[in-house]
């Protein structure tokens, strides 16, 4: 049962250098990482070829690059990014932004 609960408190961490990818679980069918944004860190667009992901704001505001739309997402708010579609975030505020970010199948763009 220890592998199947995680604490994100525990799992997740901010650094001051970058954006961080935080991997919470993976299996065959899924994955599941946090994503740790301090004020104006960004992770880069990118491709995912075969998998969905769907972003969930834990925490925060930011802006997420979903092929050509810019969206705004705050607390308790999800987007789902097709394969295929690019996707990337940017943390434009003045405070910490915390995401869940969900892929399934398990993507290659680890």
């Amino acid at each position: 049962m220890d592998n199947l609960v995680k604490y994100l408190n525990q799992v997740a961490h901010f650094s001051e250098d970058e954006a961080q990818v935080n991997d919470v679980f993976t299996s065959d069918q899924l994955q599941m990482e946090a994503l740790s944004l301090n004020p104006h860190q960004y992770l880069s667009p990118q491709v995912e070829p075969l998998s969905d992901i769907v972003y969930f704001v834990l925490s925060g505001e930011g802006v997420f690059e979903v092929g050509d739309e810019v969206l705004v997402l705050t607390r308790n708010t999800t987007v789902l990014v097709e394969p295929g579609v690019s996707s990337g975030i940017i943390n434009e505020s003045d405070s910490q932004l915390s995401v869940l970010k969900f892929m399934a199948p398990p993507g290659v763009n680890l």
